[in-house]
Parts: C-alpha cells; structure tokens; sequence
C-alpha cells in the first residue's frame, strides 16, 4: 500500500474514533467548547478502541477489526437512542471586539501544525524506543492478532519494558486492524493528531474560562513546543501524554469550580488516559490529588467525593492490571537501597551528578526560555491554572528523584530521558502563561480591582477560589 492511500485509511480511521468518544462522552460536555469537544472526543476514542482491541483480541484471538467495528456501532447506538434533557444555555453576552493579536495567534498555531505533521510522516517511525517498545508492541500485537503473553512474561523482551502503558501500543494497532495493514509512515499521524487535539483543548478549555485571548496565546505555544513536537519523538508516548497533562489539567479546574457529574466524568476519562499511557502521567494524576487534598484542608471524605476518586482508582486499577501481566518478571530500573540511611552520602552525590548533568544539557536557548518564563511569572498576577505550577514543580523534582535512584548510570539517564519527559509538562506549563494573558491587570486594559486593603485581598485569595474571567471582570467593574 502506497502512502497516500494509507494515510487516508489512517485519517478515516481516526474520525471514527473521535466520533464513536464522541458517543460515549456527550453526556459530560455541556458548556464545552466545540475545540474541547473534539479534543475530548478523540480522547475517549483512544481508550474505547483500545479497551476493545484488548478484550476482544484477548477473547478472541485472530478476530481482526470486526468485533471492534461491532462494538463501535453498539456503542453509537446505544449513546444515541439514550434521551437526555438538554441543558439550558445561559444569556448570551454581548459580543465584544475581537483582540488585535487571536488571528495571528491562531495563524501561528496553525502553522506549527504544519511543522510536525511533515516532520511526522515524511519518513516511517524510527526512534530507538519506538523499535525496541512502542512500536515492537504495537506491530507484534497486530501481526498475531492477539495479545500475547511472552510481551509481559519472556526474559529475552525484558529490555522492551513490559509493564509500561500500553495505549500507545494498543492505539496504534487499532488503527492498523482499522485501516487494513500496518503502515508506518501513515501511523505516524497518530501523533500530530494527539498535537491538534493538545491545542484544541487548551484553545477551548482558556476561551471559555478565561478569554479567547489567553486560548490563542496558549495554542500558540503548544504548537510552537518544538522539543516535544519532532519528529523523533513520533511513535513514542510522550506526545500522548503530553495530550492527556492538559485534558486532566483542564478537567481538574472545572472540578475545583463546579464539582459537577460531569466534570467529574472528564477527569476520570483524563486520568485513565494519562495512566494509560505512560508511567509518568500515573504521577501527574496522583499529584492533582495531593492537590485536591490540601484545598480541602486534609479532609480526605470530601477529597475523595469532590473528584478525587476520579484521580486516585484509575492509576491503581491500571497498576494492579500491569502488575498481574508481569509478575514473573523483576524490576531493575530503581535501587531502593539508596534510601537506606547508609547509603544517603552516596544517595546525595549521585543528586548533584544528576542536576550537574541537567545543567550541562541544557542549551543557551533554553535558559533564555527559562528567564523570560520566571519573568512573566513575576510580573503578571495570578491567573486561573496557577496551582498546576506546584505539580509541574513536584514532577520535575521526582525526575530528579528517580534518576538518583535508577540502578543505572545517572548520567546515561539523564541523557537519554530527561530532555523528552520534561518536555511533555510544557504544553501544562503553557496553560498557566496563558491564563495570566487575561488576568485581570495583565490585558493591558486599564482596568483595576479597587485599592487598598480590599484589592490585596482578592488577589490573595485568587487561586483558592476560581472563578470564570468573566466574573473577575464583573466584579473589577463593579469595584
């Protein structure tokens, strides 16, 4: 099969998966944005075919892509003789004049668009990890029409980490069943796929919480991420899991604010997403929860029925399943006897190689970014995604963690991951810049909070109790 006609199969394949999430999600989309629609929809259509291709292959091996194409009519049917009360829409507010800057944001993330998606289907996939992990998984699972044991329990594939995620895996030897062959070059658009949906939910998810001017300038920074969007991290889960760090972001918000079903509904969806997909995106999630947690003052029954099930049961359902497939095999990646009290002095070198190596690594261009970020920050007032920064932190500092520990050499990992994992926490980080884009006192529109006493206060209290930016700017009127 030539490229064109293949990448064609692939792009229908994937429409199809976006509307059968559509399908199993609409329920818990009211108020959204259509940008988040689909960025939600294309999520759960992810895990419903790769839930489906699981159990049926496993079930059923040899069975290819009917009883996945079978389920996917089921579950369009049935989301569709479901009758549901349609909410009412609030008052429409007037219109007001579009900002100088949304068009060419928007033109720009367009254009990044473009970048990736050549970088990423101008050749087949070839990244070392994607030969040796995700792609030997995904191509072996599709060529047996199975799932077969000896990926999780054969000593000779340890090196091809058995009990990672398998989404990424899963997703692409769906779309292979789906599109009639394995194609590497035509699976490849998997990924800027996951790049568009990225942008889309951070340009819906800010346009409807903050202004359409901190969505544009967001997506526009999404799009422009060039160390996780090129071409040598197609095939891998970064990607993906950068996709689910701003969904799971975004849900997580609209939980603190509402606390709603179907907020509630988005964050489950989100986390079983990201523990899906990468070890990783299991820490993000249990760090929202941490989160959640101290807001709620250490009341873990309200924690738990705020949202914070949603977080916690998926990453553990997801372990327990991982766990099961590959227990015969033991882990080597970290050496718990440096948390022993007669190996900390060893413990705490092996730290400072690994934050000397990350200061070696990091380019003259990066540090420049990193200056103009920790500026921004300090100039511009708290905006709506500021409590993602305690988390990204937190990430970052247990990568550090788990390069001390690794029973490999520290510098090798440091090399090898630090610069692909860290980039998957910039699409997140760019949520919280674009928020302050519109942070009342950041538009550049004149307008003040009041004075004294009474402004320090609001400002104070800003991230523990959010608010859509239309109220802030109510209220800034009002004062």
């Amino acid at each position: 099969m030539t490229f064109l006609p293949a990448v064609l199969r692939v792009l229908a394949r994937a429409i199809l998966t976006g509307a059968v999430g559509y399908a199993l999600v609409r329920f818990a989309m009211p108020g959204l944005r259509r940008s988040e629609k689909a960025a939600w929809s294309f999520a759960a259509g992810l895990l419903v075919h790769a839930t489906l291709l699981l159990v049926a292959w496993t079930l059923f091996p040899g069975s290819g892509a009917l009883p996945i194409l079978a389920a996917d009519a089921v579950v369009v049917a049935i989301s569709f003789l479901a009758r549901r009360p349609i909410p009412t829409s609030p008052p429409a507010e007037p219109r007001k004049g579009r900002p100088a800057l949304l068009v060419p944001l928007l033109v720009l993330a367009g254009a990044g668009c473009l970048v990736f998606l050549v970088a990423a289907t101008s050749e087949p996939m070839w990244a070392t990890d994607y030969l040796a992990m995700w792609g030997l998984k995904g191509k072996t699972i599709f060529e047996t029409g199975s799932i077969p044991r000896r990926l999780f329990q054969d000593p000779a594939l340890a090196w091809g980490r058995p009990d990672h995620p398998l989404l990424v895996p899963l997703s692409l030897a769906a779309l292979a069943s789906l599109s009639g062959g394995w194609h590497d070059q035509a699976l490849a658009l998997l990924f800027p796929l996951c790049e568009i949906a990225t942008i889309l939910a951070a340009w819906g998810f800010l346009s409807r919480r903050v202004s359409p001017l901190a969505g544009a300038g967001a997506a526009a920074l999404v799009a422009l991420c060039f160390p996780l969007y090129r071409a040598v991290n197609s095939g891998l889960a970064e990607v993906p899991l950068a996709f689910a760090v701003v969904l799971a972001s975004g849900a997580f918000f609209d939980v603190l604010e509402t606390g709603s079903r179907p907020a509630i509904a988005r964050l489950l969806v989100a986390s079983l997403l990201a523990a899906w997909t990468k070890p990783e995106g299991t820490l993000f999630v249990l760090l929202l929860a941490g989160v959640l947690f101290v807001r709620l003052r250490f009341h873990f029954v309200r924690a738990w029925k705020s949202g914070g099930w949603a977080l916690v049961v998926p990453p553990i359902l997801h372990s327990g399943l991982m766990r099961y497939l590959c227990r015969p095999l033991p882990q080597h990646d970290f050496d718990a006897t440096f948390l022993e009290p007669r190996r900390w002095a060893e413990l705490l070198s092996r730290v400072g190689i690994v934050l000397g190596r990350i200061v070696a690594i990091v380019g003259p261009g990066a540090w420049v970014a990193l200056v103009a970020v920790g500026l921004f920050l300090l100039l511009t007032r708290r905006g709506l995604a500021d409590a993602l920064l305690a988390v990204l932190l937190l990430q970052f500092l247990a990568y550090i963690a788990a390069f001390a520990i690794s029973s490999a050499d520290p510098i090798w990992k440091v090399d090898s991951c630090f610069p692909r994992i860290t980039a998957t926490l910039l699409p997140a980080l760019f949520l919280v810049l674009g928020a302050r884009l519109s942070a009342p006192g950041n538009d550049g529109s004149g307008t003040t909070r009041g004075s004294g006493r009474e402004a320090a206060k609001e400002v104070a209290h800003a991230p523990l109790e959010i608010r859509p930016a239309g109220d802030l700017e109510e209220r800034s009127r009002v004062g």
